[in-house]
């Protein structure tokens, strides 16, 4: 009896383990929102402008604290690196369309260059009060 009872113990281990196993693999990259929030307050990150005059400087955009910072400045040919500093994944998606870095694991980067000038909004896909906008002059 003790035999057929840690042998279901284990059956029940495994079947759950390649369960979780196959859902993170199969969720790879994909864009659906698995990921469950409470209502956090979020604190808005001021405006960052970068001090830098050329257009082949990178600027460095934190992800933290479940925000973007609200507006960030940069010239026409800048590339922009987004780090993820933040607990949990997150993505970099742009309102239209134009770029999207797929799920930013922990410590992760997404560097996207600006090539026309405007104003580009952008949003977490998993953490829709994630939003942010990228000034291009």
């Amino acid at each position: 009896m003790k035999n057929s009872m840690l042998v279901a113990i284990i059956l029940v281990v495994v079947v759950v383990l390649a369960v979780g196993g196959f859902l993170i693999l199969n969720n790879n990259g994909s864009q659906t929102n698995n990921i469950q929030t409470t209502n956090n307050t979020v604190t808005p990150t001021p405006v960052t402008t970068p001090n830098t005059t050329g257009t082949s400087a990178k600027v460095d955009v934190s992800i933290k604290n479940m925000s973007f910072p609200s507006s960030t400045t940069v010239n026409k040919g800048q590339t922009v690196v987004w780090t993820n500093n933040d607990s949990t994944v997150h993505t970099v998606t742009f309102d239209d369309g134009s770029a999207n870095s797929g799920t930013i694991a922990v410590g992760g980067t997404f560097t996207h260059t600006f090539s026309t000038t405007g104003t580009f909004t952008y949003h977490c896909n998993f953490h829709s009060n994630m939003t942010g906008k990228i000034v291009v002059q």
